[in-house]
């Protein structure tokens, strides 16, 4: 258990160093509320090609501690920039992704203090500062209604992203594609976080093999908010299973021989030795640049599908027969 965590982290120390120094400073405060939320979210192409320098200082803790940073800040609008923070809730901040692994990355955090949502403008907090730490503290140190509380208010902020993001697809693409949105088993930073991430993972910040299999939504490290949504309505012991068996085989083998629904998030770290294959069509790829050119090449045979589709029937998904 205790390897498997150990080189989770190592592997992507340098990255998380980086954001660590992005987060030890504030930067100018957030355009008038007047903006939409589709002129917020169209500078997510910015994430690309420049960052806006910090003005005056945060006070930092320890390197991989950037998001609890965030996330323990009275006023994120007058203390992050535009090119940070997306939008915040008296229960929850979403920030752009500072290493996006995709068209569209973002990241939602629950704030510290957490406030009852009957209550949203109380000074308490629900939960304590270290249950908030990753998803197995807040699995396992939470009381039940105080978990389920968090994490679906988590869930109710990424849903209002999917809808931004989804606009926006049709706004650049002219069409929409999957989104996937769900917890790192094994999480690179301090803070409990949720990814809402585009399945096309095409971004100059996808990199490596270890990018590719923490993103797989087949795979079992990436853990579909959906899926933890149905751990909590279990019992204490379902939730336990699912946070620490198979630890004491935390093997690629043993691992991939589990299905999904049974395997742990402390186990998870032997996972990233998967093959370097397409989560879509199975294709096995010896390189990551041979795997990012058939992403792109997937993409563009997907959005000519997709905008065919829509010349000919005036509309792309399947939910838009059942409103009919």
């Amino acid at each position: 258990m205790g390897s498997c965590f150990s080189a989770a982290q190592q592997q992507e120390s340098q990255e998380s160093v980086d954001v660590s120094r992005r987060a030890t400073s504030a930067v100018s405060p957030l355009p008038p509320s007047s903006q939409s939320s589709e002129d917020i979210l169209r500078r997510a192409g910015d994430q690309y090609t420049r960052r806006r320098r910090p003005s005056q200082s945060i006070p930092m803790k320890p390197v991989l501690s950037a998001l609890r940073t965030y996330a323990t800040l009275p006023d994120p609008a007058s203390s992050l920039s535009a090119s940070t923070l997306l939008l915040s809730t008296p229960n929850t901040i979403a920030i752009f992704d500072a290493y996006p692994k995709a068209k569209y990355h973002f990241l939602v955090l629950p704030r510290y203090p957490f406030p009852p949502q009957s209550h949203p403008e109380s000074t308490k907090s629900i939960v304590k500062l270290d249950v908030l730490d990753d998803l197995k503290s807040l699995l396992l140190k939470a009381g039940a209604e105080q978990r389920e509380e968090v994490i679906n208010t988590m869930a109710e902020m990424a849903g209002e992203i999917e809808e931004m993001i989804r606009d926006e697809m049709v706004k650049t693409e002219g069409f929409e594609w999957k989104i996937d949105v769900g917890f790192h088993a094994i999480p690179s930073m301090k803070h409990v976080h949720l990814h809402v991430i585009s399945e096309d993972r095409i971004s100059p910040s996808f990199k490596t093999k270890k990018h590719q299999n923490t993103f797989r939504p087949d795979l079992g490290f990436f853990i579909s908010v959906m899926d933890v949504q149905r751990w909590i309505q279990q019992d204490e012991a379902y939730i336990s299973e699912r946070v620490d068996v198979g630890t004491s085989s935390g093997c690629l083998a043993s691992q991939l021989n589990l299905p999904l629904a049974k395997q742990s998030l402390s186990s998870a770290g032997a996972l990233l030795d998967a093959p370097l294959t397409c989560f879509k069509c199975d294709e096995p790829f010896h390189n990551l640049p041979k795997l990012k050119q058939h992403l792109e090449k997937e993409f563009a045979e997907e959005k000519t599908q997709a905008l065919k589709q829509i010349a000919s029937h005036g509309r792309q998904r399947d939910s838009d027969e059942d409103s009919l």
